[in-house]
């Protein structure tokens, strides 16, 4: 595994939500108001995206492992083997890729993702900062694990537009298609600047998607 292979495997996953966000748009025509049927191409959308930010990080993961494999004649082999057996194991482990179970993943290569964890967003969302990436990652991890497990309500997180502009927060938040799209950018916004910081701590050149 190498950068450029995981990026290539993000971008196939990403551009199915693409194709889903796609589909909501030219469905159910130029009529407004709530649509139950797009409602769940939406949910599927944040799964997919959920998930293809789980696979991404233990495509870096092993990027990482893979370059600074020393090589079976090394004198350093058996130490290696020993480390990155430990590594796969934690990474076959990771099934929640909440901000902390990142962060310790990344940790048990010698990389720190959190300090580049931040870019200038676009209009009045201004600069992205690592404390907002960390609470943004783990919101959609409830909004992922309530659809997953079939919740008959959404969380009240303010990751959904329904919640940041309600006065009281609504007891089954919707997730509007503004939701998935957003949840779609921040997820590749957040995979390019650690694909980016992590070509640098390889000191190799980052895949040109996140250059």
């Amino acid at each position: 595994m190498n950068l450029d292979e995981a990026a290539a495997n993000f971008a196939r996953a990403t551009r199915h939500c693409d194709n889903l966000v796609e589909i909501h748009r030219n469905h159910g025509g130029p009529n407004k108001g709530r649509r139950d049927k797009e409602t769940s191409i939406n949910r599927a959308v944040v799964v997919l995206t959920v998930s293809a930010w789980q696979a991404v990080v233990q495509d870096m993961t092993k990027a990482c492992l893979d370059i600074s494999n020393p090589g079976p004649t090394s004198l350093h082999a058996g130490m290696f083997r020993l480390l990155s057996g430990r590594t796969m194991s934690e990474i076959g482990l990771f099934s929640t890729p909440n901000h902390e179970n990142t962060k310790k993943l990344f940790t048990s290569v010698g990389f720190d993702a959190r300090p580049h964890w931040t870019w200038v967003g676009a209009g009045r969302t201004g600069t992205v900062r690592p404390s907002d990436v960390e609470s943004k990652i783990n919101q959609w991890l409830k909004v992922r694990h309530a659809i997953a497990h079939g919740h008959a309500t959404l969380p009240q997180v303010q990751v959904l537009q329904a919640v940041r502009e309600a006065t009281t927060p609504p007891d089954d938040p919707s997730l509007r298609l503004v939701d998935v799209e957003q949840c779609l950018s921040f997820f590749r916004h957040v995979t390019q600047v650690t694909g980016k910081a992590m070509a640098a701590h390889l000191q190799v050149n980052p895949p040109a998607v996140w250059a």
